[in-house]
């Protein structure tokens, strides 16, 4: 598994004066710092940058993303003032920048998304969370539109891109910037999606990337509709941000186990084996013990279920019975002792035992190692009868005399 790794750049006081003092990208750094260094929540090694000279910075940058391997995850978080040129071209301002030489005092779209390309990192999210204007002098016409679509700037494959908006937020009167840097709202909800695990929408127990934005980008919109969040992504797979360590039964599945209805806990229990499924290492552990507690349900079915169910993810399997140990035998079976018990009916082949139950025959006892003979069953009544009829006359028949030849 590759290392997480994550770089915030964070500038609120500028030496040029028409940049105004913001107050939230110190507060930002500070508390999404926490939350992706937290081992329990991220477990991101996070480094942060907060007001210095755009050198610095982008030193740190081009070798942050030269520093990743091909498994590693790779997070850029940029929050301040973001601004063009008279060409249209996309920098991010730096404590040290002037609005007339960004070229040589501020960071280039440009140059950020020439060390990602050389990455070799396969996930490399950029978040950035700026102020886009339409940064021109009092007078001057712009070339391009005075939206910036930061978007456009960092196109390649391996990557996500989200902003906090693609609209102008602030208005010019002359040489000076006007306006006033309220606190993110885009990076509050970043924050607190990830701390509360709100933004783990599918209930799987992790975090991805996809989910947060959606959370993050209907809250903003919602409080503020003129701030629209973008994203754009060429990567594959998904990328988990955080893992949710407040999750909780679904609402729904609660309320199946609690119902009185056996049929309700037995859907239970197969909504439990889905989420088992689908779920992290801490769902699965938690799903594990509520399983448990339902094969002491009252009910048999429900019981069933839920030991069918541990049985198949624990792989136990029930003992066989031990094989009794047969008595050897010798080849030719001895004799009966006297007085030992006879073999029943039931010993006597099939064939064997209909002529046993016949009414004329009778078999002796089946004796192992003996043939069975059939002995003729006659009654005493019979013997009586026959001892009282006359022997039949033996008739004689005389000798053939020779043939008279005279």
């Amino acid at each position: 598994m590759g290392r997480r790794l994550a770089l915030l750049v964070g500038t609120f006081d500028y030496v040029d004066t028409s940049l105004q003092r913001l107050i939230a990208p110190g507060r930002d750094v500070e508390d999404l710092a926490e939350v992706l260094a937290d081992p329990q929540i991220a477990d991101f090694n996070v480094t942060k940058l907060i007001n210095r000279p755009h050198h610095e910075v982008g030193e740190s940058i081009g070798a942050f993303y030269e520093g990743l391997r091909r498994d590693d995850l790779g997070l850029l978080y940029i929050t301040g003032h973001g601004v063009k040129d008279d060409q249209g071209r996309l920098f991010l301002a730096m404590t040290n920048s002037r609005r007339n030489s960004l070229l040589f005092t501020a960071i280039g779209a440009a140059q950020i998304n020439d060390a990602m390309n050389s990455s070799r990192s396969r996930q490399k999210v950029l978040i950035l969370d700026c102020c886009y204007g339409g940064a021109f002098p009092g007078g001057w016409t712009p070339k391009g539109s005075t939206d910036i679509h930061s978007l456009e700037r960092f196109e390649g494959r391996g990557r996500v891109v989200l902003t906090a908006s693609d609209a102008s937020q602030y208005s010019f009167e002359g040489e000076d910037l006007a306006g006033s840097g309220a606190r993110s709202l885009f990076t509050r909800y970043l924050v607190e999606g990830i701390r509360s695990g709100q933004a783990d929408l599918d209930g799987d127990g992790d975090v991805c990337l996809d989910e947060l934005y959606s959370y993050v980008h209907d809250r903003v919109v919602e409080e503020m509709p003129q701030q629209r969040p973008k994203k754009q992504e060429d990567i594959e797979g998904r990328i988990i941000i955080a893992r949710n360590i407040e999750w909780v039964l679904p609402v729904h599945v609660q309320k199946a186990i609690a119902s009185p209805i056996a049929l309700d806990r037995r859907a239970a229990v197969r909504s439990l084996a889905h989420l088992y499924r689908v779920g992290n290492d801490t769902v699965r552990e938690r799903v594990l013990e509520q399983v448990e507690k339902l094969t002491e349900d009252d009910s048999r079915l429900v019981a069933a279920d839920a030991a069918d169910f541990i049985k198949t993810v624990t792989g136990a399997q029930e003992p066989q019975p031990q094989p009794q140990p047969q008595p050897q035998q010798s080849e030719q079976n001895p004799l009966p002792k006297p007085g030992a018990p006879t073999e029943n009916l039931w010993s006597v082949p099939p064939s064997s035992r209909r002529r046993r139950m016949s009414h004329n025959h009778r078999f002796q006892p089946a004796t192992p190692g003996r043939r069975q003979v059939p002995t003729t069953r006659v009654s005493a009544r019979w013997r009586a009868v026959a001892r009282k009829m006359p022997r039949a006359a033996t008739i004689r028949t005389p000798p053939r005399s020779a043939p008279n030849t005279t």
